[in-house]
Order: C-alpha cells, then structure tokens, then sequence
C-alpha cells in the first residue's frame, strides 16, 4: 500500500475521549526493527491502541516470526479468544484464532480508524444501550450497525471484502453479530 493512499490514524486525544483515560496504549518508540511502513509504526506509538469492549481488551506489541502482535481479546485472560496481528512489510493486520485467521483491514492506520468509529459509534449510541428494550430500539440498532460497516467499507473496502464473508473478514463477522 501506498503511504499517500493511508488515512490518518485518530490521535491519541480523539482515541481517549471515547475509551477514557489510561485505556488508550502506546507502543514504545523502540519499534525501529519491526519490517512495518514508518507512518504505521508512528502511528502506533503517537496515537496508541485503544481497548473496546467485545473487540480489543489487551494491547501487547510482540514481534513473533511471522508477524507482529498489536492486541487482543478473550473471554477468558489465560487463553486468548484472538489476537491482532500485523504483516511484515505491508501492515495489514489479522485476526489470528486457534486454526484461522481473518482479514481485519489493510493497514495499522486503517486499523486505528475503523477502532475509532466503532468506538465512537459505541459510546455515543443510545439504540445500542437499549436495543433490546423493544422492537423499535433494536430495528434502529441494526440500522446504526449496518451504517457502521458502511462506513468501514468506505474507509477500507478490502475490510469488508466482495460479499462481506464472516468467515474471511473480521467487521462483517462482529459487527452482523453485535447484538447476537
């Protein structure tokens, strides 16, 4: 991917007005021997990961052999449901299960923005913290969820892939899911 063809990563004060203080991590500014582009490897340590329940509940930058570790999330803290994994060379950033792993979004940035506008969407929707009161919340919910992917897909469409699979593409899979 092409530098110029980045978005700007959410800076770390735009990150820490939805996700609240000391819940916004950075990387250490030691990253220079990770193969990642530099604006990516910037981001990372200007702007910082952001923990968003149900998504990313730990960030720990590990370089591992084939990849670089950014973050995670589990159900359980001994045994990671997934964890976030960048490319070498390229940034494009995985989700890793037990066996599988699925496309998140093409770079560390376009990572960032898409964490940031489902956490921006999650702390300032009220269909999301009353979809289930009635029918008319939860059909406004799945309206705000869809208009979020779309949103998503604008900013990455390699995110969302041609037919938004849930078994190859991470948004569509957790964001269809959301209330379920």
């Amino acid at each position: 991917m092409v530098a110029s063809d980045l978005p700007s990563p959410p800076s770390f004060n735009a990150l820490e007005a939805w996700a609240g203080v000391g819940r916004v991590i950075r990387a250490a500014a030691d990253m220079a021997p990770w193969r990642l582009p530099e604006q990516q490897k910037a981001a990372l340590v200007s702007c910082g990961v952001p923990l968003l329940n149900g998504v990313v509940d730990v960030v720990s930058f590990r370089a591992e052999p084939t990849m670089y570790r950014l973050a995670g999330y589990s159900l359980d803290r001994q045994q990671p449901r997934w964890i976030y994994a960048a490319a070498p060379e390229t940034g494009r950033v995985l989700e890793m299960s037990v066996g599988s792993a699925r496309f998140v979004n093409s770079s560390i940035n376009h990572w960032l923005c898409s964490l940031h506008l489902v956490g921006t969407w999650l702390a300032g929707s009220t269909a999301i913290q009353h979809w289930d009161e009635d029918e008319a919340m939860e059909e406004l919910a799945l309206a705000e969820l869809t208009d979020l992917l779309e949103q998503i897909a604008r900013l990455d469409p390699a995110a969302y892939g041609d037919v938004g699979d849930h078994r190859t593409h991470f948004w569509p899979a957790v964001l269809d899911r959301w209330l379920y």
